[in-house]
């Protein structure tokens, strides 16, 4: 089985910090997650917060409850919709993994059904799985 945290560490090793330039139509961005495209998640609270800290935004990577925030975002925006614990090989996840999260899930998914030799619907389903896994 495909490991979702070998998954999301790549990901994670070319999102980045925080950065907030005036000219990225995201906003404010923690680790690729854009604030102005993903306000309710639950780490802005966290980031606001830790704003006053004299080693802003340094600071952040220590704060646990944030890095743990910043995985479930991961896992549940993009390992889960793109069928991650169903995958075998590892390559093919973090691919697909990495794919969804530069260019969306559907767009990712239909990218692989076109892989696949199945009809693109951007909607990932069991043969998609199926065939991905018999890829290898």
């Amino acid at each position: 089985m495909a490991d979702f945290k070998h998954s999301i560490l790549k990901v994670l090793k070319t999102e980045g910090g925080y950065v907030n330039d005036p000219d990225d139509s995201g906003g404010e961005t923690y680790k690729g997650i854009a604030r102005n495209f993903w306000k309710n998640w639950p780490g802005w609270p966290i980031i606001d917060h830790a704003k006053g800290d004299e080693e802003f935004p340094n600071s952040l990577s220590f704060i646990e409850l944030l890095q743990n925030a910043v995985i479930s975002f991961y896992k549940a925006n993009f390992w889960d919709k793109v069928g991650g614990d169903g995958l075998s090989d590892q390559s093919i996840a973090d691919m697909l993994v990495d794919s969804a999260v530069n260019e969306g899930v559907k767009p990712a998914v239909k990218r692989a059904q076109g892989i696949a030799g199945l009809p693109v619907t951007g909607i990932i389903d069991s043969e998609l799985v199926k065939r991905l896994n018999s890829m290898v």
